[in-house]
């Protein structure tokens, strides 16, 4: 029988997109799930369209489906792990579940991009497989056949990017055997097909539930989004988990639906968190030699004039919230020591 795993959804204003999201998610060929979805306090009309996507389809029911509108806005990690920690009377039972699977509501899933990426967590013919904390799948342009990602990686000053983005899809349908990325086939670096990576996005990502739930879930201070996967992606690869990339699962996204990609509100909440993530995840000396030369050498020739006020706004506050932020990582330190791998 197929390991269940419990799906979480965070929308906030996600009408254009949460319908189609959750056709895709009743489409799966894989099964054995429980859809959570967190509304964070939308001001258009999400919520009825939930409601009324689920009156209308026999595939969600009282067992496999919940919706939970909180009345203010928490954040993504927050509402992620209000779901595994605080969800009140009708919590989820974490023992039920093996893996935890996040979606965004701009997320289009392939029929068999659940049933592909919960497989890359068993071990096959390959022993490559074993010891996956995380995954991700291949995902492309909302309307293009594009790639939008199919791994995350991450500089030495945490300016990240998607690994494959902007290469042509020339997979012929939605079966994982016709998704072939020719140009991205060198990332494979063993026998088994996933791809290794610094990192899984947080709009398509699958991780062990009781990894999570063993490490403290998302870090909150990440709010209201960025680097929250990425930080906890760091912590499990501390630990000795591997985190990689099924380029079998598919889906499309349409990226910058809550907010818009490099508009300056995007700038503001990317840049904070960036800094905020190379404060706990590096030593002294690695942000004096590795994460300061870099950011040097990336305000002279990388950044962009819309991005001051935004750099400006992020060094002050992690300035203010240094010590803080240290304190985290020597949390995260004795949290890390705990965590065995399986």
């Amino acid at each position: 029988m197929e390991d269940k795993s419990l799906i979480i959804i965070i929308t906030y204003n996600s009408a254009d997109f949460i319908e189609d999201c959750l056709k895709s998610v009743a489409g799966q060929t894989y099964g054995n799930w429980q859809l959570v979805v967190v509304d964070n306090n939308s001001s258009d009309d999400t919520v009825r369209r939930i409601r009324d996507f689920r009156n209308q389809t026999i595939v969600f029911n009282g067992d496999n489906f919940r919706l939970i509108h909180l009345k203010k806005n928490i954040g993504f990690a927050g509402a992620v792990n209000h779901v595994i920690f605080k969800s009140g009377r009708a919590a989820i039972n974490r023992e039920d579940f093996k893996y935890l699977i996040l979606l965004n509501p701009d997320i289009y899933l392939f029929p068999d991009a659940l049933e592909n990426l919960t497989a890359a967590f068993r071990p096959g013919k390959s022993k490559t497989r074993s010891g996956i904390g995380a995954c991700g799948g291949l995902i492309l342009e909302y309307e293009k056949d594009i790639v939008q990602h199919i791994s995350g990686r991450v500089g030495p000053n945490f300016i990240t990017y998607h690994e494959g983005a902007g290469q042509e899809y020339s997979g012929s349908g939605p079966s994982s055997e016709d998704t072939k990325v020719p140009a991205i086939q060198h990332m494979t670096p063993n026998r088994s097909n996933v791809i290794e990576a610094d990192y899984i996005t947080g709009a398509f990502f699958a991780t062990v539930l009781s990894l999570f739930y063993n490490i403290g879930g998302f870090d909150r201070g990440y709010r209201p989004m960025y680097f929250e996967e990425l930080d906890y992606c760091l912590k499990i690869k501390e630990a000795g988990w591997r985190i990689v990339s099924e380029p079998g699962a598919v889906c499309r996204h349409f990226e910058g639906a809550s907010v818009k990609k490099f508009s300056h509100k995007f700038y503001c909440h990317y840049h904070k968190n960036r800094l905020r993530c190379a404060v706990i995840n590096m030593d002294i000396m690695e942000l004096l030699l590795k994460f300061v030369p870099a950011e040097l050498r990336w305000l002279r020739k990388g950044a962009t004039r819309d991005q001051a006020a935004p750099l400006a706004y992020a060094y002050f506050t992690n300035l203010v919230f240094f010590i803080y932020n240290l304190a985290v990582r020597i949390k995260n330190y004795f949290i890390l020591n705990r965590i065995e791998l399986k």
